[in-house]
């Protein structure tokens, strides 16, 4: 029988994205969520298949994915959602994809690596920017020092800003400061714990910590257990995090956090296609050992959101051609550091 998969979430603004590479492509996929209006314009514009289903209803996703091999998940925030998704998989036996760039998603599905191997199937998170071409630069820079002791990584031009779905994810996170790795172990630190000048190509910038999902999947693919990513942002936004210290308990507020989804609504979904098109993010990375010596590189690759959409469905390509490792894993384990240079645009510089 031929393989087909689910992409949950498909009416936000990532997964519109992925479903029409979908459709240029003549996908086996049927789009799914819960809003049966919003699927059935979304089907019709595109000339593919729908299914409502609600993440909380069991039955309902049970008979969704009762006939399917692959979920590529996009509804967010993945706190929320991911736990109801990797359960309905492990019980109808389908991998589970998602595009999350959240360290505790991560982490609670590395938990499930036993499961999800017992019924030979993949779950991989962070098949979009975040994590793959941090996870794939992080994988070339272990590779050229294996001693190496200490990872950091920094990202830098997202494009044309953030769609709704990130801001909301962002939101969620208010309040929750940052994070780094440390001897192995995840730290919880304050928000713009660590600022520093990162160069990137002819540009200095500065840049602050954040919690980035690398703090995580960067210790699976590569052992470095010392990592910390950056961002680099203006100096008001670092200024404005700093503030976000003293604010933890206000912003944790629900009724502030629901004020704050309602401003992010009012606003445009994310980048514009010419803003997708012409945009580009920089990833730069160095490894470092005991002995002092280091690895410096710079990543350069489409658009966030574009590449999320590409990578995303390149990766589901695979897994339904039986391309894919049992149980828990991250992009550069199963398909390489190199992968992430398949990609159109995508340019790897060491320094």
């Amino acid at each position: 029988m031929e393989k087909r998969w689910v992409l949950y979430g498909s009416y936000g603004y990532t997964g519109n994205l992925i479903a029409e590479i979908a459709s240029k492509r003549g996908a086996n996929v049927t789009l799914s969520g819960r809003n049966e209006d919003k699927l059935r314009d979304q089907a019709e514009r595109l000339g593919l298949d729908y299914e409502a289903s609600d993440l909380a209803d069991t039955e309902s996703m049970d008979h969704l994915l009762g006939r399917h091999d692959a979920v590529l998940h996009c509804a967010g925030p993945f706190i929320h959602t991911w736990q109801p998704m990797a359960e309905a998989c492990l019980r109808n036996r389908c991998h589970y994809l998602d595009i999350t760039g959240e360290i505790p998603v991560f982490e609670s599905l590395k938990k499930l690596d036993p499961h999800f191997q017992k019924k030979n199937l993949m779950a991989m998170p962070g098949v979009g920017f975040d994590v793959v071409p941090s996870d794939c630069l992080a994988s070339l820079l272990y590779k050229k020092l294996p001693d190496a002791t200490h990872l950091e990584l920094a990202i830098s031009g997202l494009g044309g800003g953030l769609s709704c779905g990130t801001a909301k994810t962002m939101i969620e996170n208010l309040g929750s400061g940052g994070a780094v790795r440390i001897g192995g172990e995840i730290e919880q630190v304050p928000a713009a714990y660590l600022v520093r000048k990162i160069r990137f190509g002819d540009q200095w910038r500065t840049a602050v910590s954040i919690p980035w999902g690398d703090i995580s999947t960067a210790y699976t693919s590569t052992g470095i257990g010392n990592i910390v990513v950056y961002a680099a942002v203006p100096k008001k936004m670092i200024q404005r995090m700093k503030w976000m210290n003293r604010l933890g308990p206000v912003v944790k507020n629900n009724r502030v956090k629901s004020f704050l989804n309602s401003q992010v609504e009012k606003g445009k979904p994310g980048p514009t296609k010419k803003e997708r098109e012409k945009g580009e993010s920089l990833v730069w990375g160095t490894v470092s050992n005991s002995k002092g010596d280091s690895v410096v590189a710079l990543l350069k690759t489409m658009e966030g959101y574009r590449l999320t959409a590409e990578t995303s469905s390149e990766i589901v390509h695979r897994v339904l051609s039986g391309n894919f490792r049992k149980g828990y894993q991250t992009p550069s384990l199963v398909y390489g550091g190199e992968f992430i240079l398949e990609f159109e645009k995508s340019e790897l510089n060491y320094l």
